[in-house]
């Protein structure tokens, strides 16, 4: 068996380490091309989320380098990604290829498809004792990865050397692919982290602080949202992302529960009292978290069509009047182009700066 699967942030340094350790051979897709969109775009519903058409770009690119099996998660409830798989499956066998297609559905939908599913990408064998120590390396990497990557976005806006910050993130996510021991991750991280503390940064007063919602696939993936939060932190905004991919497998998997997942849906309680599809209560809550931690500013980052991020997006409108907090939606698909994203988010920036600048006239005018 040679696997492949979707990119989504760095998830593939995880299953780098995984896989191989269970005996399995993957076949990671190429980073994320124009080709891979075009590649998606061609095949898929015209009007089906972005994110289907990226992740089949990466399937078929994935084929193309050799693989023979496919590794898919599902989706609950009113969103699309449910659909995902069994599209992208179609389309797949409709263009010819003789690939093996395993979903991950919600074991709601069946516990038996669920473990076979499992059983299946742990090669084979379910064993808790064989799984267990790559499970738990391949996690660990899994959340030190995000942990590097909020470490990059609350540096970028304080460091002059903002070249250096990323040859040093980029170096330490390239020895994590090689990783075979806790140990080895342990002195990585530790040596990291120390570098990182002591990285020079200069201190920076009224500093613009905005945050970052959306959905998991758009707001985390980078390569999609045109490192939207490099451009932030270029323009001296301290940028913190609310959604994790850690957090998102978390909320997915049975007997588990994700504890920043719950705090959001109930802040968005008195706004949204019942589950829409996708990462819709999340936003709303978070945002309401923004406003009352004292952010500046919020980006709401989806798909285009997204149906529960489109609910979301009304109701964070009135969540932005009740707390007087800007937000920016972003609407993202293979239309959006980086030039019109970068003159929004610009203006969006300059609106947070005048409003502050405006405040703190305000409060010293209250002074005198």
């Amino acid at each position: 068996m040679k696997a492949t699967f979707p990119h989504l942030a760095h998830l593939d340094i995880a299953l780098g380490v995984l896989y191989p350790t269970l005996g399995v051979e993957i076949v990671p897709p190429p980073p994320i091309s124009k080709k891979t969109i075009e590649m998606g775009v061609k095949l898929a519903p015209q009007n089906a989320c972005f994110p289907l058409k990226v992740t089949l770009g990466n399937f078929l690119e994935g084929i193309e380098r050799g693989a023979d099996t496919v590794f898919m998660a599902g989706g609950v409830g009113p969103c699309r990604f449910g659909y995902y798989g069994q599209v992208q499956k179609i389309i797949i066998e409709d263009m010819g290829h003789d690939v093996r297609f395993i979903l991950l559905d919600h074991p709601r939908y069946g516990w038996r498809q669920f473990l076979d599913a499992i059983k299946v990408m742990m090669g084979g064998r379910f064993s808790l004792v064989r799984a267990k120590r790559a499970v738990t390396l391949a996690w660990q990497i899994l959340r030190f990865t995000e942990e590097l990557e909020n470490y990059r976005r609350s540096l970028r806006c304080q460091v002059e050397d903002k070249a250096t910050l990323d040859t040093m993130v980029e170096e330490t996510l390239d020895r994590l692919r090689s990783v075979e021991e806790i140990r080895t991750l342990a002195n990585i991280r530790d040596e990291a982290r120390a570098n990182l503390r002591d990285f020079p940064r200069r201190q920076r007063e009224g500093m613009i602080r905005v945050g970052i919602v959306g959905e998991v696939y758009i707001a985390q993936e980078k390569r999609i949202n045109f490192n939207i939060d490099r451009l932030l932190g270029d323009l001296g905004v301290y940028v913190h992302n609310s959604v994790s991919t850690v957090e998102y497998i978390l909320h997915t998997l049975p007997f588990f529960r994700s504890r920043d997942k719950h705090e959001a849906w109930q802040l968005a309680r008195p706004y949204l009292n019942r589950f829409v599809g996708g990462e819709g209560i999340d936003s709303v809550g978070s945002t309401v978290r923004y406003a009352q931690w004292g952010f500046d500013g919020v980006v709401h980052l989806y798909p285009f069509t997204c149906m529960p991020e489109v609910v979301a997006k009304g109701i964070m409108n009135q969540v932005g009047k009740d707390y007087d907090l800007p937000i920016l939606h972003l609407a993202i698909d293979e239309h959006a182009g980086e030039a019109g994203l970068v003159t929004r988010v610009e203006a969006f920036v300059d609106v947070l700066e005048r409003r502050g600048k405006m405040g703190r006239k305000t409060l010293e005018a209250i002074g005198r």
